[in-house]
């Protein structure tokens, strides 16, 4: 979802001005907040998943969640310029469930145990001359996630109102590919009547082959036929993995309601396509956070 996107970026931009402006904040600071959105998307995947036509939550696929879902999370910053921070989120489908749907081949029921996200991050962020960095790494753990909890790098360079980023996964899991890179260019300034223009461009490299995603039946050992992937419980029909691809264009504004400490927030997200070649849509989603 580009709320975690948002949510992140701002920490380490806060990250960089506690680093340039030590003598003035040298104290750490913490921050916390509380976001329902219209629904759970991340980083662009809006259909499916898979390699074929979309399978929705009800087949533990794209996106987290298709229902409005309650998200949370707390950053911390130091003048020095580590920081920290954490990100939960309610998923309207079980990674337990399609974990053990690889070994096990009648599994089909994927809403009981839902799962719920756990993202814990850190790193370093400064900068160098008119040029900012961070480097840092998220652990994503699931509650009821079975084969999804991974580590993953990042890098981020930042000029002026734009960051480039690029995050890798460091482990084969459910959702992705030990080498998966995923690339972003985002820009962000805030515009007339106190809003926030956020606009986020997405770009994947792909590893074809993993333990549970690419063209081979790990399971078995077995190639799958032509014209079929390996997803979810088996050999699919649908598209070959690609090695790269466009992944999304999201623009987004949000805006301070008054000094409630709420913001609201809407995001217009045009789809590229996943790791199989298959299409996104496009979708609007909405937001609403506490910030504190």
């Amino acid at each position: 979802m580009l709320y975690r996107q948002i949510a992140v970026a701002l920490a380490c931009f806060a990250a960089v001005g506690a680093h340039a402006a030590e003598a003035a904040a040298p104290s750490p600071s913490w921050t916390g907040h509380i976001d329902l959105v219209s629904r759970y998307v991340l980083r662009g995947v809006t259909s499916t998943y898979g390699p074929a036509a979309p399978l929705g939550n009800a087949g533990a696929d794209a996106p987290e969640s298709d229902k409005p879902a309650l998200q949370w999370g707390a950053d911390w910053t130091a003048p020095s310029g580590l920081y920290a921070g954490y990100f939960g989120s309610m998923i309207n489908y079980s990674y337990k469930r399609l974990g053990q749907s690889y070994s096990d081949r009648s599994i089909v029921d994927f809403q009981s145990s839902k799962s719920v996200e756990n993202d814990v991050y850190g790193g370093y962020a400064g900068k160098a001359g008119e040029f900012g960095y961070n480097v840092g790494m998220t652990g994503y753990v699931y509650i009821n996630g079975t084969h999804s909890n991974a580590l993953e790098t990042k890098l981020n360079l930042s000029y002026g109102d734009f960051t480039a980023g690029a995050q890798t996964l460091l482990q084969d899991v459910v959702w992705g590919n030990k080498g998966d890179t995923y690339w972003t260019l985002n820009y962000v300034k805030t515009i007339d009547y106190a809003l926030t223009l956020t606009t986020s461009l997405g770009y994947y490299s792909y590893n074809k082959q993993g333990k549970y995603l690419g063209s081979t039946d790990t399971a078995f050992g077995v190639a799958c036929a032509a014209g079929q992937s390996f997803f979810d419980n088996g050999c699919l029909a649908g598209n070959r993995p690609v090695s790269s691809g466009f992944r999304h264009l999201i623009v987004g504004v949000t805006q301070p309601i008054g000094s409630t400490g709420a913001t609201w927030g809407l995001q217009a997200i045009l789809g590229g396509d996943n790791r199989f070649g298959v299409k996104q849509k496009n979708q609007l989603v909405g937001s609403l956070s506490y910030g504190f």
